[in-house]
């Protein structure tokens, strides 16, 4: 390969045993099983860099590592790799382990240990020195990867989702122009003396146990509940996958009688834990979902899966900037230009813009000053669970 311009990473995907497929499977469906690794793998880059500039396809020098060389693309929104790097190795990795039970069944491919690592690619992009990168980077981390929950564990999610006993927070939404709270955002933890005590451990094993569309309609549900005891004129936002938005039960679920009377105080925030592989099949049930008054909110826009070519296709109500954007704020050179060149051209396409994590002052000033609608964050509220804020008798403990 030649060396390029830009900064270029690798997407790494290493077996630690290979051998033990040969073991089991014979050299004769190991060959095989080569090829539609190499096709399925290749299908999986495209799927999670599709963000992204790549270079040259899918390469592998033997079974057990492939690899591929990608780069940021130019954008008004620009990306940082240090948020993007775990969040594709999270989601690659969920992807990766799927694929290895496509293939080798449920026994085997459940079982088979794998790294799958994002990292700089050297300068220039020669095979031999890729893989030396690979190696050394595999060095630095530990010989196994990381466990997968125990069926305990899955058994405990999948009690706490049947049983409802998730838990359901809220954090403030602030108008920047009315200078007021607006809105809540609804956000889910599990009991606070179990391993789901925090949102990322919730969702992390949802996604695991192929368990996230049945979460995320559990937390829906239990937040849109909370709309009668939240006065009348604030409004809240719901988080949901894209699988979910566009799931029948979904459907059904809009159409319900209770839902109807609250349409206006409902925001569906659509989130990027998994990337949507084609906008194009969401426009169909988008177009449904705003005739009937409901709007669409996209979540952490330009931090994870979400850019402004996604803002062109669905339009959103409401477009979030995520905090790692918001964190670059005065340390940064030229970020209230790109901020500014950001919120306009979500502001020519109809939608508001929300700055999440505020934590000073100074972040929402510039906020305000780029032609930010919204802000979310600890400068103007903690995440406080429900019945705190809403219920008298939960006011009253705080006392």
């Amino acid at each position: 390969m030649a060396a390029l311009n830009d900064q270029c990473f690798i997407l790494a995907v290493q077996l630690n045993q290979p051998e033990r497929f040969r073991e089991i499977f014979g050299k004769a469906i190991v060959k095989c099983a080569y090829a539609d690794m190499t096709r399925d793998i290749q299908r999986l880059s495209e799927v999670l860099l599709q963000k992204y500039q790549c270079y040259g396809a899918i390469t592998s020098a033997y079974f057990g590592r492939w690899y591929r060389v990608f780069s940021s693309k130019a954008s008004v929104m620009s990306f940082d790799m240090s948020e993007q790097i775990p969040l594709l190795q999270e989601v690659g990795a969920a992807r990766m382990h799927e694929l290895l039970i496509t293939n080798f069944g449920q026994a085997t491919g459940s079982r088979q240990d794998f790294r799958l690592l994002i990292l700089p690619a050297p300068e220039c992009l020669d095979d031999k020195l890729i893989n030396q990168a690979i190696d050394h980077a595999l060095k630095l981390v530990s010989d196994t990867s990381p466990a997968l929950y125990a069926n305990e564990t899955k058994e405990l999610l999948q009690l706490l989702i049947e049983e409802d006993q998730l838990q359901c927070f809220f954090q403030p939404i602030f108008s920047l122009t009315d200078q007021e709270i607006v809105g809540y955002e609804a956000l889910s933890r599990g009991p606070a003396d179990s391993v789901f005590s925090t949102a990322d451990a919730l969702f992390t094993a949802a996604r695991q146990f192929g368990m996230t569309q049945a979460l995320e309609f559990t937390c829906l549900k239990k937040a849109i509940n909370w709309l009668t005891h939240i006065p009348k004129h604030l409004w809240i936002s719901v988080n949901l996958g894209p699988e979910l938005f566009m799931s029948d039960e979904f459907q059904q679920y809009l159409s319900s009688p209770h839902i109807r009377p609250s349409s206006s105080r409902i925001v569906f925030e659509l989130t990027e834990h998994l990337p949507i592989e084609s906008a194009v099949k969401l426009h169909d049930v988008l177009r449904n979902f705003q005739n009937t008054g409901l709007k669409l909110s996209l979540d952490d826009t330009g931090c994870g899966f979400f850019d402004m070519t996604t803002v062109e296709e669905l339009h959103p109500a409401i477009v979030k900037l995520c905090i790692t954007v918001i964190s670059r704020i005065g340390r940064k050179d030229g970020i209230e230009r790109e901020m500014t060149e950001t919120i306009r051209a979500i502001t020519a396409l109809g939608g508001l813009t929300l700055g999440e994590g505020v934590e000073n002052t100074q972040q929402a000033q510039v906020l305000k000053q780029c032609g930010a609608a919204l802000v979310q964050g600890n400068l103007f509220g903690l995440p406080q669970p429900a019945k705190q804020l809403f219920l008298a008798e939960g006011r009253q403990l705080l006392q």
